[in-house]
C-alpha cells in the first residue's frame, strides 16, 4: 500500500476506506486534539496549558504531595469544564464504528476526559487515567463516579479525604514523575501490535511511552492513518497524514464504511 504524503498533505479518501473495509482489527489512538474540538484546552499546543502554567507545580507527584491543595483547585476547574463540555462528531463517529462494524475496535488515549465513553466508545483502554476517578495514595481505595453527578459528591472548597484511612485522596490520573498503569499499557500494547489499522488523532506524539505504540502497529504491518491539523514528529511513520479537523473528516472516512 503506498501512502501519500504531498507537500498539501492530499488523500485518497475512496482509497482509505478501501483499506478499512478490508481490515478487521482497529486501534483508535487519541490525544489532545480530539477533545481541543469539544473546547478542552490542550497541554502541548501553541496556546496550551503548558505554555501558561509550569507543570512541575500543577500536575507532578511532588507538587501534589507538598502542596495538594492547589493541585486539586487545578483539577477541579479542569474538571468543571469537562462537566460542561460535550462529545464532537469525531468521539461519536468511533463509538459508532465500535458498535456497527464486525472486528475488533479499541480505543487508546492519552486522554483523562471520558469524552470517548460519552460518544458510545466502550472498549477503551485510558493510558493516563480520567479525571473522574479517585484513588487513595496510602490504603489504594478506588472509586469511580460520572461527569453528571462528580460534584454532588464533592465540594470544590474542599480536599477529598480517603473514607478508609482519612488520607488525602488524589485524582485518579497519571501525574508527572508517576508510572502509566500496568495493565492498560500492556493492553494499549497488545492491541497495537495486532492491529490492521491504527488511526492516530490528535497527539503530538512527543509523550513516552505513549507515542511508541505507533511502532508497535508498523511491526504487525498495520496501516497508519495520521488526523491532525499540525505536523507531528512521527509523518514518515504514517501511511496517510491528513491535516483536518478530526470533527470532520473521521465521520466522512468511517461513515460510508459497509456494515
Amino acid at each position: 500500500m503506498e501512502g501519500i504524503h504531498g507537500k498539501d498533505h492530499s488523500y485518497n479518501l475512496t482509497q482509505i476506506q478501501k483499506i478499512i473495509e478490508n481490515s478487521k482489527n482497529f486501534v483508535f489512538f487519541t490525544g489532545a486534539g480530539i477533545s481541543k474540538e469539544s473546547g478542552i484546552p490542550t497541554f502541548r499546543d501553541k496556546d496550551g496549558l503548558w505554555k501558561k502554567y509550569d507543570p512541575a507545580k500543577l500536575a507532578s507527584h511532588s507538587a501534589f504531595i507538598s502542596n495538594p491543595k492547589l493541585i486539586w483547585d487545578f483539577f477541579y476547574s479542569r474538571q468543571r469544564l469537562v462537566c460542561q463540555a460535550e462529545c464532537n462528531e469525531a468521539h461519536t463517529a468511533i463509538g459508532r464504528f465500535e458498535n456497527t462494524r464486525p472486528g475488533r475496535s479499541s480505543v487508546v488515549t492519552q486522554n483523562i476526559d471520558r469524552l470517548h465513553q460519552r460518544g458510545g466508545s466502550q472498549n477503551v483502554i485510558e493510558l493516563h487515567g480520567n479525571i473522574f476517578g479517585i484513588v487513595c495514595m496510602v490504603c489504594g481505595k478506588r472509586e469511580q463516579y460520572d461527569y453528571s453527578d462528580f460534584f454532588n459528591n464533592f465540594n470544590e472548597e474542599k480536599i477529598p479525604i480517603c473514607p478508609v484511612c482519612s488520607n488525602i485522596l488524589k485524582p485518579d490520573v497519571v501525574l508527572f514523575e508517576e508510572q502509566l498503569p500496568l495493565d492498560a499499557w500492556n493492553q494499549a500494547v497488545r492491541l497495537s501490535s495486532e492491529c490492521d489499522v491504527m488511526f492516530v488523532i490528535g497527539s503530538s506524539l512527543n509523550v513516552s511511552p505513549a507515542n511508541t505504540l505507533p511502532y508497535y502497529a508498523v511491526k504487525n504491518h498495520a496501516v497508519l492513518i495520521e488526523i491532525n491539523p499540525n505536523v507531528t514528529e512521527m509523518i514518515s511513520l504514517m501511511d496517510f497524514s491528513i491535516r483536518e479537523s478530526a470533527s470532520k473528516i473521521l465521520p466522512k472516512i468511517l461513515k460510508s464504511i459497509n456494515i
